[in-house]
This record gives structure tokens, C-alpha cells and sequence, in this order.
């Protein structure tokens, strides 16, 4: 890949004799210039020392016969990178830079001019891949914070870090694209992306524009080619560190629902009959979602009247709102063929909401083993066994009165590709509320051949939908 001031003179139809007598050439190489003295002294250069791996514990050289006798397993270094966001001595840098590192004194900042300052954790947001270290001094250069909303695709930015402990690189480049998400298993992405180099030694440093303003966060992302930068946008990043800072952690709204973007899934658009939105996954139990009328299979089009095509477009608008503040969500609901408005209060999203889940699960029914299969089952088709769940079994699981619970799912067969499971409790079909195995044989004898419908599901505590089709 051409290096940007070479493409950069390519556009401007110099040849390199010409430079040093161009005066845009020469502001350009002037304006990089000026951006490296003015960020660098606020740039760290992070040593973090890790306590041994458990691999190493292993004596191989005294297998092997080395010299010398067994020898302690050495602790591990590595670099990253950082910069002061606080003259109080506050650095931000990446999670990833500093996991694992030694509770006592595992990471130390080097300075432009050598010295080196013990850090303390102050706290560490996973879910953004941010961290907030702390100096015990009070007159360090801190840089400015840019607006990552305002930049824009083209404009050149530049990276100052340690790449493969290089220490004080700078790297050039523009920003290629806006918004890049699905990169990696980080829970919030919304990643500037740029052609300024950053590779390991880079992570966590600062992405500048030509003002020296943070307009993100460098972070290397694995697996992806060499040539793509991506940065944290210095929106997220000032949010993120500030509530660090303040209290130690990140503390987030949330409606407990699972979301997909409905333009992903083909199929349920054809049997919603619409094209755009955010579709209801799953409502988890026990959450502000569970405690409203919003359903599984409804189709959220826009948050207090802002639209939202995307699961990325409705999780940020969530992200905006504070704790206790009433959501107001326009949906779709294919039942009644129409819009209707469904109101949520926001709640704290809890430390590990997975696990939440999982302790406040009932015990789900355990049905007697399947009979076989009569030519005049009419779930046969379906490759699927139900029976009525009784009343008393339901409030057992925190259920509603009525219901079918699945009590077997032929392998491959169109239960199974719907994704339903055994001692799922199907509780509507369509528009039709399901109260026992007769309501579910005349919601499913409405399908025609190659017709889909789409079922609400009770499953472990959580509510979710199937498209089944016939």
C-alpha cells in the first residue's frame, strides 16, 4: 500500500524533485509535523509485566537437560499504548492492553522524555474495550478531545504509538469509513476505521485529526488485514472514561431484549409482510421488557420518535437514555396488521445479565417420553410432538394459564429448522393465542403448502419467537 504522502503527491501530480519546492507539499509535511509535536508528549508508551501462564510453570529446560538446573518461569512484558486525558494524571488506553496485568505495580508509562510513572487501575469497561489508568501526579499534557461525530470520510488523521515497541511512530492516513461494527465479540462496537497504520504496540494510543484533536482510540483487531486501522470514537471513549473516572464503572441502560436487524432475515420479512426495523429476538425474564407489552416478533421502527433500521441504530439510541427513563417504541406487530406504541422503563443493565437469567430460571417441565407418531397426528408434518401444558405445571415456570410444550422435535424436520426445542411452550400462532394441542392444530391447519407463521415461545424464562413453516 502506497504510503499516504506519496498518494498524496500522486493527486497533486508531483514528482519527488518537486517536493521541496511545493508549497502544498510542504504545508502538508508541516501539518504532520506540527500534530506529532503537539500530541506526542501527551502519549504513553504502557509496560505491562503479567504474571507467569500456567504453561510455564513447566520446567522444560530441566527436561531437556539445560544447563544451570531448573529455572523460575519468567513473568511476561508486553507494550501498549496510551494518552493523558486528565492533567490529574488520568491515561486512557484499551482493556485489552492491560488484561491480566500484575495487581501490584503491573503497569508503568514511559514518557516522551524517559521518565516512568507507576499506574493504578481505575477502572476497565470490557464491553467498549476502555481503560482508565491513574498517575500520582498532576501536571501532565492533556489532549484535547475532537468531536468523532463531526469528521469525515477523506479527512487525514494520525496515529502516534509504539507499534512492534518502536516507541513515538507516527502513522498517517484518512478515514476510510464510519460505523464499521461486527468485528469482533466486543458487545459495543461503532468503529472509525482509517488506512494510518496500527499494528501490535498501537492499541490504545491516540487517532488525531490535523487540530491534534482525539477524534478516537487506536485498537488492533485481529485476523483482519494488516492495511485496516480501526478506532474507538472519541464520542464513546470520553462517555466511557468519564463514568469511570467518576465511579469506577460503566453503568448502562437496558430493556432486556435480545435484537436482530430485520433486514438480515429474509425470511421473516416475507411472513411480517415489512422490510426494515429492529426485530424482538428474545424478552429475558424478569427485566423492564418482560414487565411491558412488547412481544417477541415485534418490529421496532423508531425510539421516542427517532427511527432505527438496525440493532446498532436502537442499541445506541437505548445507550442515550437514563436509568428509569420511560422508552416509548413504535412497533410492528403482525397480529394486528398495524403500528401500536409500547412504553419501557430503562433499567441497569446487571453486571452479567446472562447469568442473571440463568439463576431466576424455573425448573422447565419434563413431559413423559414421546409415543410414536399416528398418521393422523397433525403435528406429523411438522416433525413435532406437543401436549397441553396443565395449569398448575405453568405457574410452576411463571407462565400464563394455557399453552402446548414441545415434548419431542424430529431431527431435520421443519420444527427442528425452525429452531424449536423440547419443553419450548408455544403459547400463540400468529395472531391465534394457542391454549392447547386442538387451538395448535387449527392455528397450524391455516397454513398452506410453503407457508410460514410465526410462533411465540416460552423458552428457560425467556420469551422468543420461531418461524415455522410447512
Amino acid at each position: 500500500m502506497k504510503s499516504v504522502t506519496v498518494m498524496v503527491l500522486a493527486v497533486l501530480g508531483l514528482v519527488v524533485g518537486e517536493v521541496s519546492g511545493n508549497p502544498a507539499a510542504r504545508a502538508l509535511g508541516n501539518a504532520f509535523a506540527d500534530v506529532y509535536e503537539k500530541v506526542a508528549p501527551s502519549v504513553v508508551v504502557l509496560e505491562v509485566t503479567k504474571p507467569p501462564g500456567a504453561d510455564d510453570n513447566f520446567d522444560w529446560q530441566s527436561l531437556f537437560g539445560a544447563p544451570g538446573g531448573p529455572r523460575r518461569p519468567r513473568a511476561e512484558e508486553s507494550e501498549g499504548s496510551g494518552f493523558v486525558i486528565g492533567a490529574e494524571g488520568y491515561i486512557l488506553t484499551n482493556a485489552h492492553v492491560i488484561e491480566g496485568a500484575d495487581p501490584e505495580n503491573g503497569v508503568v508509562a514511559r514518557r516522551q522524555d524517559g521518565t516512568r510513572l507507576p499506574l493504578k487501575v481505575v477502572g476497565v469497561d470490557e464491553k467498549t474495550d476502555l481503560a482508565v489508568l491513574k498517575a500520582d501526579v498532576s501536571d501532565l499534557p492533556a489532549i484535547a478531545w475532537g468531536d468523532s461525530d463531526k469528521v469525515r470520510v477523506g479527512e487525514f488523521v494520525c496515529g502516534i504509538g509504539a507499534p512492534f515497541e518502536l516507541d513515538y511512530t507516527l502513522t498517517a492516513g484518512v478515514i476510510s469509513a464510519k460505523g464499521r461494527s461486527n468485528l469482533t465479540s466486543t458487545v459495543y462496537e461503532d468503529y472509525l476505521q482509517t488506512d494510518a497504520a496500527i499494528n501490535p504496540g498501537n492499541s490504545g494510543g491516540p487517532l488525531v485529526d490535523l487540530d491534534g484533536k482525539v477524534v478516537g482510540v487506536n485498537t488492533l483487531i485481529n485476523r483482519l488485514n494488516s492495511s485496516l486501522g480501526f478506532a474507538i470514537p472519541a464520542k464513546l471513549a470520553q462517555a466511557v472514561s468519564q463514568q469511570l473516572i467518576a465511579q469506577g464503572r460503566v453503568v448502562r441502560p437496558w430493556l432486556g431484549i435480545r435484537i436482530e436487524t430485520l433486514a438480515d432475515q429474509p425470511a421473516l420479512q416475507k411472513v411480517l409482510g415489512l422490510d426494515n426495523g429492529v426485530v424482538v429476538r428474545e424478552i429475558f425474564a424478569d427485566t423492564p421488557a418482560a414487565r411491558s407489552e412488547l412481544q417477541p416478533a415485534d418490529v421496532v421502527v423508531d425510539v421516542d420518535g427517532d427511527p432505527v433500521a438496525s440493532a446498532r441504530d436502537l442499541q445506541r439510541s437505548i445507550l442515550n437514555k437514563g436509568i428509569g427513563a420511560t422508552v416509548k417504541l413504535k412497533v410492528w406487530r403482525r397480529q394486528d396488521g398495524d403500528y401500536r406504541t409500547v412504553s419501557v422503563q430503562a433499567e441497569e443493565l446487571p453486571v452479567d445479565p446472562e447469568t442473571k437469567q440463568a439463576a431466576g430460571r424455573p425448573q422447565p417441565f419434563r413431559p413423559p417420553a414421546p409415543g410414536s407418531e399416528g398418521s393422523e397426528d397433525p403435528f406429523a408434518v411438522f416433525g413435532l410432538q406437543v401436549q397441553d401444558l396443565p395449569d398448575e405445571v405453568a405457574a410452576e415456570m411463571s407462565l400464563p394459564a394455557g399453552g402446548v410444550i414441545v415434548t419431542h422435535v424430529e431431527p431435520g424436520g421443519p420444527a427442528a429448522l425452525a429452531g424449536l426445542e423440547r419443553r419450548d411452550v408455544i403459547t400463540a400462532v400468529g395472531e391465534d393465542a394457542v391454549g392447547n394441542n386442538e387451538g395448535l392444530a387449527v392455528a397450524l391447519g391455516k397454513l398452506a403448502e410453503g407457508d410460514g407463521a410465526v410462533l411465540l415461545v416460552e423458552r428457560q424464562g425467556k420469551k422468543t419467537y420461531a418461524i415455522l413453516k410447512k
